[in-house]
């Protein structure tokens, strides 16, 4: 096992360093981490909101542990009518804020994020390419929404700012930041003022032209769009939707495509970038649907967005050999540490701090890990021994709870069950053999 992990690690290695010498994919990395605290507060809240204060929810409602009955000792229409009901929906909506700046306007932070990153390794000024970025993507964003009554009302959409247009969010950064920098770097169209007035000032005006152009032109596409007759919001992110959704719908719940798609998630994930959210068009114009439909009791389709986020605790596998059969100090300490917010399936302290992210030793488990899962998930499933998944759980659901409640039935629990003890025996091969070549560096140190 050492020979063959060594000679992976010959070959890894030099692919990982040409991968992170990649300056465009540094800076998107280098964004999903600058985000990193709004997301892990973002589902903090969201776990109190969804499953502690919900009135029907999880530990309150009557299908959970049914508290909301025991404290007021009420139930039916004289629960639902209930001041300590109006108080958890109360405290929802103030949650609710929270997640919002987490995940509802989190595709309007990575551009600021991913474009002010941009602005550094293009040579531009980072604080304007950030704003010109985030303007461009404003004029990429209907400004009406469409109200119960059909009233067409001046307002954003949070559909548009959400994990939902994380990929929107990457070509309107890339693009804007692109050709802003390329302008801002032509001397014939700066505006050049005189030294007497304020820094702050001339930095504004040396950019004028080129914000002028770069957003004109974001216009200009705008307005396209929005006479294209085979969309009906007339956005790109809708564009972007239009593409990937019609050639992916007829084999999305084929075996082949669901490794694949995993495979890409999480290859994404080991190099540091939130593989779920740059394959969020994916999942939200794929396995959202199929999800709802199963919920819907309109089909039964095994893959959905329930399927994969009941997977996302492989990690825990990872951990768990780490108690089991590490003797890294480091390795258990940031197990330690990790543990709890693996608990509800955030993975961004151990993929960083381990580290997963860029480390070879572990590349083959974290890939082959899910891959295994989505593969006796499937056959799980289609033998009928696990129902689909059908409700729409958190994703921060903690293990078993979130498999049973999901599928309806504890053998979706079970099935999370038996994938944690296939990802401690798929992780648990590289964690000794991590050890074995940690001893044989101190050896020869020592010697």
């Amino acid at each position: 096992m050492d020979s063959v992990i060594s000679r992976f690690e010959q070959v890894m290695m030099p692919l990982a360093n040409r991968i992170s010498g990649n300056r465009y994919l540094l800076a998107m990395r280098d964004a999903f981490s600058m985000l990193l605290p709004f997301i892990i507060v973002g589902s903090f809240f969201g776990i109190i909101e969804w499953v502690v204060l919900d009135p029907w929810g999880t530990i309150m409602g009557e299908d959970g542990l049914n508290l909301g009955q025991a404290l007021t000792g009420l139930s039916g229409e004289a629960y639902k009518a209930s001041g300590f009901v109006a108080v958890m929906q109360m405290l929802q909506g103030l949650c609710n804020n929270v997640v919002t700046v987490g995940f509802g306007i989190f595709s309007f932070l990575l551009v600021a994020a991913f474009s002010y990153r941009l602005g550094g390794i293009w040579g531009g000024d980072k604080f304007a390419t950030a704003l010109t970025s985030m303007g461009a993507f404003i004029i990429m964003t209907p400004q009406q929404v469409t109200g119960k009554a059909g009233d067409v009302m001046g307002a954003f959409s949070l559909d548009y700012f959400g994990n939902k247009a994380v990929l929107t969010s990457i070509i309107v950064a890339t693009a804007a930041s692109w050709l802003f920098v390329k302008l801002s770097k032509n001397e014939k169209i700066r505006i050049k003022m005189p030294d007497t007035v304020p820094p702050a000032v001339s930095k504004s005006f040396a950019v004028l032209v080129p914000v002028f152009i770069t957003l004109s032109l974001f216009t200009v596409f705008a307005t396209i769009l929005s006479q294209a007759q085979f969309l009906d919001k007339k956005a790109l992110n809708d564009l972007i939707y239009a593409v990937i959704q019609a050639p992916l719908m007829g084999f999305s719940q084929g075996i082949g495509f669901s490794i694949l798609y995993q495979g890409i998630v999480w290859f994404f994930w080991w190099f540091g970038i939130h593989g779920h959210n740059v394959t969020a068009a994916i999942q939200n114009m794929v396995y959202m649907p199929a999800q709802l439909a199963n919920q819907a009791g309109d089909a039964a389709y095994i893959f959905s967005n329930g399927f994969f986020e009941a997977g996302l605790m492989h990690i825990m596998g990872l951990l768990i050999a780490i108690f089991l059969f590490s003797k890294r100090d480091s390795w258990r300490a940031v197990a330690k540490l990790g543990f709890p917010a693996m608990l509800f399936n955030i993975q961004e302290p151990i993929a960083f701090g381990l580290p997963i992210v860029l480390n070879p030793i572990l590349l083959v488990p974290y890939i082959l890990a899910p891959l295994a899962n989505t593969v006796v998930g499937w056959l799980a499933i289609s033998a009928g021994l696990v129902p689909v998944f059908k409700y729409v759980v958190p994703w921060t659901m903690p293990l078993f709870f979130g498999g049973t409640i999901g599928t309806g039935s504890v053998m979706g629990g079970v099935l999370q069950l038996v994938w944690l003890l296939m990802d401690i025996v798929i992780y648990a091969p590289f964690v000794i053999a991590a050890n074995k070549m940690k001893d044989e560096e101190i050896d020869e140190e020592e010697s």
